[in-house]
């Protein structure tokens, strides 16, 4: 339980982080009141710095010569528009999603699970996204196989090429392991500037499978397997 702590906490840390510093740059300013934006490609202390602005210019400077070094906004017109471009270029229309996963089973029915998710649905505006898809869901300890078929709803919280969303698949498994299936999860979309390819999604959850356990003599009960999953998706 530690250990899956220990994972949550890291995860949600790693989703702050990214978000707090997916649209910032670093700004040199210079004592002579020059203020400079741009990639810091190399930092010698106590020597110089060695900044490569947007446009491709790489200029050094001795130590001496800085005040000060920040990471802020992009300021540059021409980068936020072009970034906005990026961004919001499909902010409705059909799309899908393809999802690899890893469950680590918690409770006294817990499994490890592989698991591959195929959703397609509608994207309303840069905000929601509603569709349905299936998978196949593979428990190690049983071998067994469930195939989910499943509602997926999708929220992204901000308009940027970098954004945390929240999600939620609600289903059903019917076939070999039948049963109620939900999954709530939470993590990072990435927009990818490609014609194929619209995002990377990273993102971790909590998932849950109804399924019957025979006992043999003492009959058979519904009981909950479930575990903490990470998974990485594309959006197409």
């Amino acid at each position: 339980m530690k250990k899956i702590l220990l994972l949550l906490v890291s995860f949600f840390y790693f989703v702050s982080f990214t978000y707090a510093q997916g649209d910032l740059q670093e700004v040199v300013y210079l004592k002579n009141g020059s203020i400079i934006r741009g990639i810091i490609i190399e930092q010698q202390p106590n020597k110089l710095i060695k900044i490569q602005t947007n446009d491709g210019n790489v200029f050094v400077y001795n130590i001496d010569e800085v005040d000060k070094i920040t990471k802020e906004p992009y300021y540059n017109r021409n980068h936020k528009k072009n970034n906005s471009n990026f961004q919001y270029k499909e902010t409705n229309g059909y799309k899908g999603f393809l999802e690899l996963g890893y469950t680590f089973g918690t409770g006294d029915f817990g499994e490890d699970e592989l698991e591959i998710n195929g959703t397609y649905g509608y994207q309303f505006n840069p905000y929601f996204f509603l569709g349905a898809g299936t998978g196949v869901h593979f428990y190690f300890d049983s071998s067994k196989v469930a195939l989910p078929i499943y509602a997926d709803l999708r929220a992204n919280f901000i308009k940027s090429s970098i954004t945390p969303f929240v999600g939620i698949k609600i289903g059903y498994s019917p076939f070999d392991l039948q049963g109620f299936y939900l999954n709530p999860n939470a993590g990072v979309r990435f927009a990818l500037d490609s014609k194929t390819l619209k995002a990377l999604n990273i993102s971790m959850g909590y998932s849950m499978q109804k399924v019957d356990v025979d006992w043999g003599y003492y009959g058979i009960s519904r009981e909950t397997v479930g575990g903490v999953n990470l998974k990485v998706g594309i959006e197409f």
